[in-house]
């Protein structure tokens, strides 16, 4: 391996060699293969039917939920409001399990 010296406004850098750079470069892509899984059933009608509202907590989410839940209510379904702890985590587990207990469908407003 080599390295270069390199002086800035006469501090001294050592830069390693792009051999080691390479070695260690971790692609930021998920490049594993999977398997092909089908979606799940869909229902003929939302009438009845209850829908979780999920909002991750990213700016203007809940103004994209409010006007799905004006159509949602007026297709006849019954709504509920849930929300992530914050956008940037997965929603937690047990929040998952609570929504699938009680509804039937999801939205999950995404935002930018």
């Amino acid at each position: 391996m080599t390295s270069v010296s390199m002086s800035t406004s006469g501090v001294s850098m050592d830069r390693v060699s792009m051999d080691r750079v390479s070695r260690d470069y971790v692609s930021p892509f998920d490049e594993r293969v999977r398997v092909v899984e089908p979606l799940a059933p869909r229902p003929a009608g939302i009438a009845g039917r209850a829908v979780a509202l999920l909002d991750i907590r990213k700016n203007r989410g809940s103004e994209f939920l409010d006007r799905i839940e004006s159509q949602l209510a007026a297709a006849g379904a019954v709504t509920t409001r849930w929300a992530k702890e914050i956008f940037s985590k997965p929603a937690a587990l047990a929040l998952v399990d609570e929504i699938a207990g009680r509804a039937d469908l999801v939205v999950e407003a995404l935002a930018d």
